[in-house]
């Protein structure tokens, strides 16, 4: 199923009638992105999945992302930064602020992904001197420096194809990253992927290559693509 930002206003008012006038607040906080579309079973959440709308509306600080086995999301943020939530993934938005005026230090994003992948699009919190859009795993730190950048985390409980180990995968398609864990830090450039396996003392490393996991990734791409081609690069408004 797939929600046109266009409606996201209609959806809003059905989350009210169906929540009660005790969510209006909560749905009220600042804005700092919108789910431009969906595909299968998505949910969006803030801590009250009783009165939280399954899809569509506005993206809050501290709301998840929740997509099933075949679903996956598209979200733009704010500054125009394009997030792609890939399926079975958990998703959380913790920190997202940007001003065109605001100082480096300023214009910053925080998510925790604790499982499942992502692949973000940078806007323009990732340009100049703003370098603080960080991922968090259960396993590793993300921080993304480029404009085009992938995050992943493998659970046990969901290793897709049986070819990944458990743990935090990142790749660069356009850009450099960092990933950090305890034990040390790698730098991804452009075409690379590190890796952080899980309960494991080492730093991160560059694998010699992709595991499959990144064939589906592909796939899933290609259609937000075409969605995010269709519905223009405008931000949220």
């Amino acid at each position: 199923m797939k929600i046109n930002i266009c409606n996201r206003f209609v959806l809003l008012a059905a989350a009210l009638v169906s929540c009660g006038s005790g969510a209006l607040s909560s749905i009220a906080q600042a804005q700092v992105g919108v789910v431009r579309t969906i595909e299968g079973q998505v949910r969006v959440f803030s801590g009250k999945p009783e009165c939280a709308p399954r899809f569509g509306l506005d993206v809050d600080e501290g709301d998840v992302v929740r997509t099933g086995e075949k679903a996956w999301a598209l979200l733009t943020m704010m500054d125009g930064t394009k997030i792609t939530v890939r399926p079975h993934t958990e998703l959380r938005v913790d920190i997202y602020r940007f001003t065109e005026a605001g100082e480096s230090a300023q214009n910053q994003a925080l998510f925790t992904l604790t499982r499942g992948a992502m692949r973000v699009a940078a806007g323009r919190i990732a340009q100049g001197r703003n370098t603080g859009f960080v991922v968090n795993t259960p396993d590793a730190t993300m921080t993304l420096r480029g404009a085009d950048q992938d995050v992943a985390y493998v659970t046990p409980e969901f290793t897709p194809r049986g070819d990944a180990l458990v743990g935090a995968y990142g790749k660069s398609y356009a850009g450099e990253a960092i990933m950090k864990n305890a034990s040390g830090t790698v730098t991804i450039r452009e075409g690379q992927v590190a890796f952080a396996e899980s309960k494991v003392r080492k730093p991160p490393q560059v694998l010699v290559s992709d595991p499959y996991f990144y064939h589906w990734h592909s796939y899933i791409d290609r259609r937000a693509a075409t969605v995010n081609e269709r519905l223009g690069t405008d931000g949220v408004q």
